[in-house]
């Protein structure tokens, strides 16, 4: 129930604020990009469409989502700007919708998954880099991007490991959003028990808690393209002029406890296809006492645009991480 509290009108007059204005500042806060409404309706309306319905549902999803979320629009197209400079205004609007539609498609995917009226089918490229990886006796990073289904990709291949995999995520920034995924992530984990979840939410104790979870041999999954909350930034040059900023956390974390790191990116191949794709493991330079620039920062960068830049159309992050410099074309 919505209590009344009271206000000042503008004659002093202690008034009521109306209950249905309450009501529609929460209606429209759930509806918005980051409310669960939306989200609510394509899991009951997935239980009763067709599946060859699928396309005509995300054509609506993308043109509705494309048109409202303009602070996130703008940022892909941002980044893809800074990332394509050849390009004109008109194409990166269009990679931008791209990218939107791909998100629209792992969404869909996704949901059917969790309310199983749908599988997904999976392939891993660099198969010996994933043996290697579930071999290797000591604590293990794995380092990926805002790409493919993390959520679905993470659980389903922990059993592979044979130990346990955890994934650390950001909450999500609506209450009722984040009891979605709250429930959703704890059935994952009771059918899965190799698989856990941590949340970034600021605090300082989850790099002490991430440390000693690797120094203790288990697997760490980190996505290290987007920087949320209070942790600290970097911004590096990975091309001239083009630079990049991204979270210093994960690459500390790595230097500290000396853990092999990973590159696996999740790229949808098509409908309900995916593809593990994953890299041998990053060789940091020993980094140089004094000020400057860690030389690792450079590998670190090149490891995740190894992912970011041949599918660009499916990185999804809605905030600008790529700029270019004044005067830095190429």
């Amino acid at each position: 129930m919505i209590s009344r509290l009271p206000w000042k009108g503008w004659a002093g007059i202690a008034l009521v604020r109306p209950v249905e204005e309450e009501e529609k500042s929460s209606w429209s806060r759930r509806l918005g990009v980051f409310g669960d409404l939306p989200t609510r309706l394509l899991m009951r309306g997935l239980k009763v469409l067709p599946w060859f319905l699928e396309p005509l549902l995300m054509s609506i999803w993308t043109l509705v989502f494309f048109g409202v979320a303009g602070e996130q629009r703008r940022a892909v197209i941002s980044n893809l700007t800074a990332m394509f400079p050849e390009w004109s205004r008109m194409r990166a609007g269009f990679g931008a919708y791209r990218v939107f539609w791909n998100f629209a498609g792992t969404y869909v995917d996704a949901l059917r998954s969790e309310t199983g009226t749908g599988e997904v089918d999976w392939v891993i490229e660099g198969m010996e880099n994933f043996e290697r990886l579930a071999a290797h006796e000591g604590g293990c990073l794995i380092l990926t991007a805002h790409m493919g289904n993390y959520d679905m990709a993470a659980p389903l291949f922990s059993s592979k490991f044979g130990r346990t995999v955890y994934a650390v995520r950001a909450k999500e920034r609506e209450a009722e959003m984040q009891a979605i995924k709250e429930a959703e992530l704890r059935e994952k984990e009771r059918l899965n028990p190799f698989f856990k979840t941590l949340y970034n939410d600021g605090g300082e104790m989850l790099g002490v808690e991430l440390a000693r979870l690797l120094n203790e041999g288990n697997i760490v999954a980190i996505q290290g393209d987007r920087v949320v909350f209070d942790v600290s930034p970097v911004e590096v040059e990975v091309k001239p002029g083009l630079m990049m900023t991204l979270p210093k956390g994960p690459l500390f974390l790595t230097r500290i406890t000396r853990a092999e790191c990973f590159p696996l990116f999740i790229i949808r191949d098509g409908w309900r296809r995916y593809r593990v794709k994953v890299f041998p493991p990053v060789a940091l330079p020993p980094r140089k006492r004094g000020p400057g620039e860690d030389p690792g920062l450079k590998v670190w960068t090149e490891a995740l645009l190894e992912g970011v830049i041949p599918h660009w159309n499916q990185w999804f992050v809605f905030e600008p991480v790529f700029r270019r410099r004044e005067g830095g074309g190429e």
